[in-house]
């Protein structure tokens, strides 16, 4: 098998900090969705277990570069927290 040539850099303060949020209004509170790279990439969405938000969720895959760089090359991530969990500012 031969090795792959493409892979991006990842910044991995970005990952951490440099989402966009977007807050969407529904009838039973506030969602707050982050994105993460390119827009017009596949989705690739996440919504974390119960009592947890993205970060302590998937902070694991996430902020392993070899898997960021690989997810974020192929996919625009979305993070979907629901009302209450968010993480404090």
């Amino acid at each position: 098998m031969e090795d792959s040539t493409d892979s991006i850099a990842v910044d991995m303060e970005t990952i951490y900090l440099g989402g966009k949020e977007h807050v969407i209004r529904t009838g039973h509170g506030c969602v707050s969705v982050i994105l993460y790279g390119d827009e017009e990439k596949p989705p690739l969405i996440t919504y974390p277990d119960v009592a947890l938000n993205h970060m302590s969720c998937f902070q694991g895959l996430f902020f392993s570069p070899e898997a960021a760089s690989l997810l974020l090359h192929n996919f625009c991530i979305y993070h979907i927290t629901p009302p209450g969990h968010e993480v404090c500012q």
